[in-house]
C-alpha cells in the first residue's frame, strides 16, 4: 500500500540511492497490478469512453517483447482477495471513495485517473496468450513478490515504495524509471538492455551509517496499514536534518533512528519521544508494522516451477475455498472476487466514468453477481432458506461509498450442483445456469456460433436490463466496435475524433454493458468455462463506440461506416443476426433510434428525480483542483511530492468522506424480489419457467 513520503524522499536523493543500470539478462518479478497501472496511465489511453482496450493491449504486447529481446525473464504476479485478517481494509475504503470522486471528476472534464473495468480481464488474457508465467496471490501480492525476489535472488519492478523497505538483495527497480520502451545495444558486447535505475537496502542504510533492520521501523513510523500517518512536525526531528528542504522531517527521522542498534530500542525510544510509551496498543502496531517487511520463505516459487499450492490455503481462513478452485486462482483464470465473497461475505465493486445522477452502473449486473453468490454460498442449503444467505456490497449511492446487503440467489438447477465438483458437473448443467441468468433459450445455443455466445448473450441481458433502455444508435455502435475490435481496424470517420468529449447517457450505457460482461465472465469462469471465454480486448474501443454514436446521431448512415464486401461488414451482419435472434426484430423496432437525443436526456432527468441535480452535485467538488485528485490505485498515492520533488497543492486535505460517512443500508427480500421481479433467473428459481 506504500509508505508515505519515502518514494518523494529517496527520488530527492536520486544520484546517492537510485544508481543507473543496463539491465539484461536476469529474472524479473514483477507487480502485475502495478505494472499495468502504471503503464496504462504512461501511454495516456483513453478514460472517459470506457477504455481503449486494444490499445493496451498493443502496449503490454511491446513490453514483454522488449523483456525477451534483452534476453530477461519475467514473472508476473496479481493480487488476489483482501488480505484475512483485515487490517488494511480501513485504507481500502477509503481508496474506494477516492476512486468514486476521480470517477466523477473525468465526468465533468477534470483530469484524474480512473482505470476501465475489464483492464485486468484483459492484461490477465494477454499473459495468457504471451506464454508469461504469472501467478495471482490468494491475498495480497506485496510480500509474496518480495519473499520470491529474495530467493530467487532478483530484482522486483514496480512503483510501490514498500519494496523500498524490504531488504533484496537483487534490488529494486522502480517502473517510472524503466526504460523498457527504447531498448539499447551494448557497442561491446552487440547485447541489448533496458535502461533503469536501481535501488538496494544496503546502499541505502550505509549512507546513513543505519542497520538495515531499522528500516522498517522507519516505514512503521511514517505510517503504513497497520499505523496511521503519525504528526511527527512536533517532534523536532527535523533539527537531525541535513538537507534543509521539504523532505527534512523524513531526513531527521532516518538520522535520529540510526543511532539505535535495533528495532527494540529505537521503537522504545520514539514512543518516550511521542509520549506515548505507556499505550501498549501503539507499541503492538508498530512492532506489526515492522514484522511486514520481515521475509521468509514464500511460495510461489514452488507453484511457478510446480504448480503447487501452498499449504496455506488448504488451512485457517482459506479453507473455505474449494480445492479445485485454488489452482484456478493461482492461474489467473479465476476472479478473486470469490476470494472476497467466501472468506469475508463482501465484494467491492469497481466505479467507472458514468452518469452520476443515475443509479450506480453497477446495479444493472447485481443479479448476475447474485448467481454468482449463490453457487458460492448456497451448497448444502434447502432452497426455502436461499434468503438468509447475502453479501455485503460496496458500491455508489451518488458520490458517497454506500454498503448494501445483496442476497444470493438460486435457480433451480442450481439446487443439483455441487459447488466441491462443480468443475466435473454435466456441461448442459453449467450451460443451463449461464442461460438462466441472460433469460435465452437453450434453443438459441444452436444458432449463435460458440465463439460469439458468452458476449451475444450479455448484449442481450445489457439491451433487456439496462436504464435508461439503450437506443438503436448505441447497440449499432457496440457491435461495430466488436466487428472493428476483430480485425484490429476502424472506420474513417475515427480520425480527428474529438477525445475529451464525453455524452454522458452513451458512457453510462456502455459502462453498463462492461460491468454485465465483467461479472459474466466471472460466472462462466466460476462454472469453469461452459461457453468459450472471448477475446476482451477486442470487445470494446471506446474512443470509437462513442464516436460512431456521435456519427450516427449526425444522420451518417451505418452503411457508410462499413466497406461494403469486407470482412468487417460481413462480421457485423452476423453480429446483428445474433441479436435479432436473441430479441427479436419487434424489439429492435421499438427500441428509441437514438435520433431523440434531447428527448432522451429529459428522460434520464425524470428518471431519478429523487437525486441531487448535477448542478449540487459539481458545488461539492469545487474546491478540488485537479491534482486534489489522487491516483487511488497508484500504491504510494499518499505521498504529497510529485516526481520532480514540486509540492502539490492540496485544498481538499479536510475530505469529508471518511469511513463514517458510508452510507449503508440493507433492502429487504420482498424488495429484492419487486426489483428483480422480471429477471429469469427468479422466474427459474419460482418454477415459472
Amino acid at each position: 500500500m506504500g509508505v508515505k513520503g519515502l518514494r518523494g524522499f529517496i527520488e530527492s536523493r536520486m544520484k546517492t540511492d537510485l544508481r543507473s543500470c543496463a539491465f539484461r539478462d536476469k529474472r524479473l518479478i514483477i507487480d502485475g497490478c502495478n505494472l499495468y497501472y502504471t503503464l496504462y496511465f504512461e501511454c495516456k489511453l483513453d478514460q472517459i469512453h470506457g477504455g481503449d482496450y486494444d490499445a493496451f493491449e498493443e502496449k503490454i504486447t511491446r513490453f514483454f517483447e522488449n523483456l525477451r529481446a534483452c534476453d530477461i525473464e519475467p514473472y508476473v504476479v496479481l493480487d488476489g482477495g483482501a488480505d484475512h485478517t483485515d487490517k488494511k481494509w480501513d485504507t481500502l475504503i477509503k481508496r474506494k471513495q477516492e476512486k468514486i470522486k476521480a470517477a466523477f471528476a473525468l465526468s465533468v472534464g477534470r483530469k484524474a485517473r480512473v482505470l476501465p473495468i475489464l483492464i485486468e480481464d484483459v492484461f490477465r488474457q494477454l499473459l495468457q496468450k504471451l506464454k508469461v508465467p504469472l501467478v495471482q496471490c490468494l491475498e495480497e501480492a506485496d510480500w509474496e513478490i518480495a519473499a520470491l525476489a529474495k530467493e530467487w535472488n532478483c530484482p522486483v519492478l514496480s512503483n510501490d515504495s514498500d519494496f523500498y523497505v524490504f531488504k533484496l538483495e537483487g534490488g529494486f527497480l522502480p517502473i517510472t524509471y524503466f526504460k523498457w520502451k527504447n531498448a539499447k545495444v551494448d557497442r561491446h558486447t552487440n547485447q541489448k538492455f533496458i535502461k533503469a535505475k536501481i535501488f538496494t537496502v544496503g546502499n541505502f542504510c550505509k549512507s546513513f551509517r543505519m542497520s538495515p533492520e531499522l528500516l522498517p521501523v522507519v516505514a512503521a513510523i511514517l505510517g503504513n496499514d497497520y499505523v496511521k500517518p503519525q504528526n511527527i512536525r512536533c517532534l523536532g526531528l527535523e533539527k537531525y536534518s541535513t538537507l534543509g528542504t521539504k523532505h527534512a522531517q523524513t531526513d531527521g527521522l532516518i538520522n535520529w533512528l540510526s543511532q539505535f542498534p535495533g528495532p527494540e530500542a529505537a521503537v522504545s525510544a520514539f514512543l518516550k519521544l511521542t509520549r506515548k510509551g505507556k499505550n501498549p496498543f501503539i507499541q503492538e502496531a508498530l512492532f506489526k508494522g515492522i514484522q511486514e517487511y520481515k521475509l521468509i520463505s514464500g511460495s510461489l516459487a514452488q507453484f511457478f516451477q510446480f504448480k503447487t499450492v501452498p499449504r496455506a490455503a488448504y488451512t485457517g481462513p482459506l479453507q473455505v475455498l474449494p480445492k479445485w478452485t485454488l489452482r484456478h486462482l493461482l492461474e489467473g483464470k479465476m476472479s478473486s472476487s470469490i476470494i472476497d465473497a467466501l472468506v469475508h461475505q463482501r465484494v467491492s465493486l469497481t466505479f467507472q466514468v458514468e452518469d452520476f445522477q443515475l443509479p450506480c452502473t453497477t446495479e444493472t449486473s447485481r443479479p448476475i453477481r447474485q448467481v454468482i453468490y449463490g453457487l458460492l454460498l448456497l451448497r448444502d442449503r434447502p432452497l426455502a432458506e436461499y434468503s438468509k444467505c447475502c453479501i455485503e456490497e460496496y458500491g455508489r449511492q451518488q458520490l458517497k461509498l454506500n454498503i448494501e446487503k445483496v442476497e444470493a440467489i438460486q435457480t433451480m438447477v442450481m439446487e443439483r450442483l455441487q459447488l466441491e465438483a462443480l468443475w466435473k458437473e454435466p456441461h448442459n448443467m453449467r450451460v443451463q445456469v449461464l442461460l438462466d441468468t441472460f433469460g435465452v433459450s437453450s434453443e438459441l445455443l444452436k444458432v449463435i456460433p460458440c465463439a460469439l455466445q458468452l458476449q451475444m448473450f450479455v448484449t442481450q441481458y445489457w439491451l433487456v436490463y439496462a436504464h435508461p433502455p439503450p437506443s438503436q444508435v448505441h447497440l449499432w455502435g457496440l457491435l461495430l466496435g466488436m466487428a472493428y475490435g476483430k480485425f484490429s481496424s476502424a472506420p474513417q470517420t475515427q480520425q480527428g475524433r474529438e477525445r475529451s468529449y464525453l455524452e454522458p447517457e452513451t458512457a453510462h450505457l456502455y459502462s453498463q454493458w462492461q460491468t454485465c460482461l465483467k461479472w459474466s465472465l466471472s460466472l462462466n469462469q466460476l462454472l469453469c468455462l461452459p461457453l468459450s471465454e472471448p477475446e476482451v480486448a477486442s470487445l470494446y474501443r471506446g474512443t470509437l463506440v462513442h464516436q460512431v454514436v456521435r456519427e450516427l446521431r449526425r444522420g451518417i448512415s451505418l452503411e457508410s461506416l462499413l466497406v461494403r464486401g469486407s470482412s468487417t461488414e460481413q462480421f457485423f451482419k452476423q453480429l446483428k443476426d445474433a441479436v435479432v435472434s436473441l430479441v427479436g426484430e419487434d424489439f429492435i423496432k421499438k427500441m428509441r433510434t437514438g435520433l431523440e437525443h434531447r428527448a432522451a436526456e429529459k428522460t434520464q432527468r425524470d428518471y431519478n428525480s429523487q437525486n441531487q441535480p448535477i448542478d449540487e452535485l459539481r458545488s461539492d467538488f469545487e474546491h478540488l483542483t485537479c491534482e486534489d485528485i489522487k491516483d487511488c490505485d497508484d500504491d504510494d498515492d499518499d505521498d504529497d511530492d510529485d516526481r520532480n520533488g514540486k509540492r502539490k497543492k492540496s485544498k481538499a486535505k479536510d475530505h469529508k468522506t471518511e469511513i463514517h460517512d458510508i452510507s449503508c443500508s440493507t433492502r429487504s427480500r420482498h424488495k429484492a424480489r419487486a426489483r428483480n421481479a422480471n429477471h429469469p433467473s427468479k422466474k427459474t428459481m419460482r418454477g415459472d419457467v
